[in-house]
């Protein structure tokens, strides 16, 4: 704030009053500042407190979806003579596969060759392919066109083949190739080339999808539980049911396709990771901004009391304990795998039917859905307390504001009035001295 600019003969420091009249009503403004910056702060602290409710959430509407215990895992015996991989619709039970042999592509190559790939291999006629009863655009030739310009001007048509230059120690040869396996993509090449200055490139006489060739394309021969596939690719779909097989050589193995319940174990580990991490918080903010907060106490009282409760289910569980998430003596969640992976394997009915629950009957993350919905930023009690602070906040702007324009209407006035009285002090002043100097004159006289 700027000074008041004063005569600076009167001996009062106006500035000094000034400041210390205006520290003293400005106090409402600093309680006023106070209470929004608590405010404040207690509203970080619920964005924090949504955030783990949230996290919550993730795992717990996981472990009630349909899926969480119809997963399946798939795993190959051999994975150097089939991958797996699992897809939708998978069926648990044990699969012998025994691979004859792969599919192939075609491979066709020119039965002459060229010192160079700038060597001009044709200058007139044209080539064009068969493939499955379908012939490409034949590429006709009217210049004299290199081994390398014939291979992209193949190339460049993007059809069912793919040319390329293989050098066999000797000289360099035009090789064609089908661009995907199986006997469907079989091709034959309809050559009419000619090379006016040499030879023009070639292929077997008589050459065709299933002659002339290094090697004839060919499908994969495989047997699934003793049924005979057929499969143009090596990466079969149809063999095993919501398996992908991908195809290395031939020879024997075994897919395992299983029950998969390594999401129920890592959504209950989620679960006791927040958990905890929501009784530090707790154990924090007692201690500080949500200190006596009744809100607070109701997020963390009602998830332990749905970890708590028995669950009428009709099966074997009823306690959480009992299937390995239990409270510890220090009051953090805990998850015995052992008991977990008991359940898990020998009464997954009984498990789900406490998870999720019966007909009638909600299960303890079925419950525990429903609870954190009432209690979460989303829709619940925390996001209306956040809607009512942002209320308070909001008339702690408007209110600041008023103090401030109070304030500094208030503080021009005082300006107006101490600069008054100075300018009046000073005249007071020169006339004391005017006239201590016509006195004095008038003695001497």
């Amino acid at each position: 704030m700027a000074a008041i600019t004063l005569s600076g003969v009167n001996g009062i420091d106006f500035n000094t009053i000034l400041n210390a009249v205006m520290q003293s009503e400005s106090q409402p403004l600093q309680a006023l500042q106070d209470q929004q910056q608590q405010t404040e702060n207690r509203d970080s602290a619920y964005v924090s407190l949504g955030g783990i409710v949230s996290a919550l959430e993730t795992p717990v509407t996981s472990l009630t979806g349909t899926s969480a215990f119809t997963n399946v895992s798939a795993d190959s015996s051999d994975t150097s003579i089939a991958m797996v991989s699992l897809g939708d619709g998978g069926i648990p039970g044990q699969y012998a596969v025994s691979i004859d042999h792969l599919a192939k592509n075609q491979v066709t190559q020119s039965t002459n060759g060229y010192a160079a790939t700038t060597a001009t291999a044709a200058d007139g006629g044209s080539i064009s392919f068969t493939i499955n009863g379908t012939t490409t655009t034949a590429i006709n030739i009217t210049s004299a066109t290199t081994l390398s310009d014939l291979r992209q001007q193949i190339n460049d048509q993007n059809s069912g083949v793919v040319a390329s230059i293989v050098n066999d120690g000797t000289n360099y040869k035009l090789v064609v190739s089908s661009r995907d396996t199986g006997t469907t993509n079989g091709f034959t090449i309809n050559n009419s080339l000619t090379n006016s200055g040499g030879t023009a490139v070639a292929f077997a006489a008589g050459q065709s999808a299933t002659t002339g060739n290094a090697q004839n394309a060919q499908n994969a021969s495989l047997t699934v539980n003793g049924i005979t596939i057929d499969s143009a690719s090596n990466t079969v779909t149809d063999a095993v049911p919501g398996v992908t097989l991908s195809l290395v050589k031939a020879g024997d193995l075994s897919v395992t396709v299983g029950k998969d319940f390594s999401n129920i174990k890592d959504n209950l580990k989620a679960i006791v990771s927040q958990y905890n991490k929501l009784r530090q918080f707790y154990a924090q903010q007692t201690k500080g901004t949500l200190g006596s907060d009744s809100v607070l106490r109701e997020v963390v009282n009602d998830i332990k009391t749905v970890l708590l409760t028995s669950n009428s289910n009709g099966g074997r569980y009823h306690y959480m304990s009992e299937v390995g998430l239990e409270f510890t003596s220090t009051g953090d969640l805990s998850l015995d795998e052992t008991k977990l992976t008991t359940a898990l394997n020998s009464y997954p009915d009984d498990l789900q039917k406490l998870l999720q629950g019966t007909t009638g009957v909600n299960g303890v993350f079925s419950t525990m859905s429903s609870t954190l919905s009432k209690l979460d930023a989303t829709a619940g009690i925390i996001k209306t307390t956040r809607d009512s602070i942002a209320t308070s906040l909001t008339n702690y702007t408007n209110r600041i504001d008023e103090q401030q324009l109070r304030l500094e209407i208030r503080r021009q006035a005082l300006i107006q009035q101490y600069t008054a009285a100075d300018q009046a002090i000073s005249q007071l002043k020169q006339m004391g001295g005017s006239l201590t100097n016509l006195s004095g004159g008038t003695a001497s006289a």
